[in-house]
């Protein structure tokens, strides 16, 4: 590399004392670039253009020198370092200054001679020398001579070259000038700084409370053990960091693990002394009244069963459920089939509408509505506006002024309810005989469940030696699950507020005073019914709702192309009501329209006949002979009716299908 970088010496000084000019083979090693590539970059319009001109003076020998400021800032960077790094030379007998005198920098032995003398450590030094080249780039640059607009141009491209800001470069200068020295530029005072002892930083105090609490160490284990960390952080490779992280005193842990609160201290005690300490009261039910908050939630059966409808159709129901909060009693339930595809378990709104009705109708209307995220949260529901799931707060349990919420358990298997499930399970347990195919995977391979699914679709088929199924029908599964919540709602609990008593006693006697809030079916039928919103009324009357059922009145001709929301009864699909929109308006009863098509072939019997019966009665009418008023007087009724001629119209004869009458239609 010497001679590689050996500056020739027939170059002229002249040249050199107005500026840093290099050969060609140093700057093909700065640049680390090939000759050919150096002679290109010479040619003007390169974007890497370098200012070179002919060596002149007596003796020298032909070539290019290229002006030192014209390479790429890397390039002068390692040129710059190896003046660094080269010892100072004096001024030779013609005058000429050496690079690292023209640098402005400290020759490399003086600058290790004061560092040495700091007695800063290794990776101090290297910081200190990088940034004293950074201040002699900013104050010794000849930023013109690479075409930057501005001196602030060239710092900020010199701040981006060392990932640095240009204030800080500002703060290095600055400081730099102040005093001369390099010591400056360090970031603390050099030498052992005694230590205060009453400093810890976050790091320092979260591994103390972790020692101290989840530990539960000694003092002085606590201080090895943090003297242990911050001695590797000391030493850790690559890096030497003990001007950062100062071992603190004995007694400044001491005094900071006594000035721990009293939560600290009780959870190094256990989590019994942590409750006591934060007043922690157990959950108690004796506030809630029966009714009171009602929770719902969904169960599904370890027993294969099928329903007589589809008996070829084995699968797994789910067992929707009211039960009271207080008491645990279980108010209503309803079997229905599941779907394993469907997120929401194949449990339809119709289900949780029925459920809800029979609530209403056995026991009355409850204080709160509870329940999880899948059952009873859609728009038809309501109950509020619940995280901004719904703009309008006008569903059934608004109606009904229901509230609805959330569990209070955060965890679910810490929810009561679970506990009634667990029963259930163990009730599955009976049916071995019967399709029980355990509560998870592993059981179900210890079960005959599978087996026994295999027998019943053998029965479906019709093979003579299968003569009864195994498996149970949904009405028999049903009327075992009615056996098992009334052996639930009897039996002696142990439960929170319970005191040994049974669900059924607990619920009679939290019953609030005066009763529950009845209502009668015709208020359940109308706050429970469908309702359409924003329905338009059709030329004509004509409402026509999403199912393609029809309704009109001749009230609604008046407010045709208007929009109305519309309720129907859910089980009652022959009229609908549509409200009125402003107060003092009538509630219009709408009937249905009877459509009568193709795909209808007893409608359109009925009114084919229809039809053919007026045809006759009318072809009657246009041709009478003799036409008996008398007749249709009322009191002729009690005189007998003259004999009348084959072609007159006699009103008994009407309704008589035997009566034979010429078509004249």
């Amino acid at each position: 590399m010497d001679s590689t970088l050996q500056i020739e010496e027939s170059a002229a000084v002249g040249e050199r004392a107005e500026g840093v000019w290099l050969t060609v083979p140093e700057v093909m090693f700065f640049e680390s670039i090939s000759r050919r590539e150096c002679y290109n970059r010479m040619r003007p319009g390169d974007s890497h253009f370098l200012v070179s001109k002919n060596r002149s003076g007596s003796g020298a020998k032909p070539g290019k020198l290229i002006y030192a400021l014209s390479m790429s800032f890397k390039a002068q960077e390692r040129w710059r370092a190896h003046a660094l790094a080269s010892t100072a030379r004096p001024k030779d007998a013609a005058g000429a200054v050496t690079e690292s005198a023209q640098l402005g920098l400290l020759p490399r032995a003086e600058i290790d001679n004061e560092l040495a003398a700091l007695a800063l450590p290794a990776s101090m030094r290297d910081v200190v020398t990088r940034r004293y080249r950074v201040v002699d780039l900013c104050l010794n640059h000849n930023w013109k001579a690479e075409n930057y607009p501005s001196k602030r141009a060239y710092l900020r491209a010199l701040a981006k070259a060392n990932e640095i800001s240009v204030r800080q470069i500002y703060r290095w200068v600055e400081t730099y000038k102040d005093t001369g020295k390099l010591i400056s530029l360090a970031n603390e005072l050099p030498g052992p700084e005694p230590y205060t002892g009453n400093k810890l930083d976050d790091d320092m105090r979260a591994h103390l409370q972790g020692c101290w609490t989840l530990e539960k160490l000694n003092v002085r284990q606590c201080y090895a053990s943090l003297k242990h960390y911050l001695e590797g952080k000391q030493e850790s490779p690559g890096c030497r960091t003990s001007y950062l992280y100062k071992i603190p005193s004995y007694r400044t842990v001491a005094r900071f693990i006594e000035s721990l609160d009293s939560l600290e201290q009780a959870a190094r005690e256990g989590p019994e002394a942590l409750k006591a300490a934060c007043g922690y009261i157990d959950r108690t039910y004796r506030d809630l009244a029966s009714l009171e908050r009602v929770e719902t939630d969904e169960w599904k059966y370890d027993v294969l069963a099928y329903s007589a409808a589809r008996p070829t159709e084995v699968k797994r129901f789910w067992l929707l459920t009211f039960y009271d909060e207080r008491s645990t009693y279980p108010l209503c339930w309803k079997l229905v089939e599941g779907d394993r595809f469907d997120k929401r378990h194949g449990i339809k709104e119709e289900d949780e509408i029925d459920l809800l009705v029979c609530l209403l109708r056995e026991f009355g209307v409850p204080g709160a509505l509870v329940s999880d995220r899948g059952r009873f949260r859609t728009g038809t529901f309501g109950g509020g506006k619940r995280e901004g799931q719904f703009s309008k707060a006008d569903g059934i349990l608004d109606r009904l002024n229901i509230a609805h919420e959330m569990p209070r358990e955060k965890n679910p298997q810490g929810n009561r309810l679970e506990r009634f499930h667990r029963f259930l399970a163990d009730q599955c347990r009976t049916l071995s005989e019967h399709g029980w195919i355990g509560s998870s995977d592993e059981e179900r391979k210890m079960t005959h469940g599978d087996a026994q699914a295999e027998l019943h679709s053998r029965w479906a088929a019709g093979d003579e030696n299968v003569p009864r199924t195994p498996l149970l029908s949904v009405e028999a599964l049903r009327l075992i699950t009615d056996e098992w919540m009334e052996k639930w709602r009897d039996h002696a609990s142990e439960g929170t507020d319970m005191k040994g008593l049974s669900p059924r006693a607990v619920f009679i006697h939290n019953t609030p005073e005066g009763g529950f809030k009845k209502l009668d079916d015709e208020r359940i039928a109308w706050e429970t019914a469908e309702q359409f919103d924003e329905v338009t009324i059709r030329t004509g009357g004509i409402v026509q709702l999403r199912d393609g059922k029809r309704y009109s009145h001749p009230a609604l001709i008046l407010i045709q192309s208007e929009r109305r929301t519309v309720r129907r009864v859910r089980w009652d699909h022959s009229q609908i009501s549509v409200l009125p929109a402003a107060k003092g308006e009538a509630i219009i009863i709408a009937p249905r329209r009877e459509r009568v098509g193709t795909n209808d072939p007893e409608n359109l019997a009925r009114a084919m006949e229809l039809k053919t019966k007026l045809r006759k009665l009318a072809g009657k009418m246009v041709e009478p002979r003799e036409l008996n008023m008398e007749s249709f007087l009322p009191e002729s009724a009690a005189k007998p009716l003259p004999e009348a001629s084959p072609l007159s119209y006699a009103p008994k004869d009407i309704a008589c299908e035997e009566i034979e009458v010429a078509d004249f239609s």
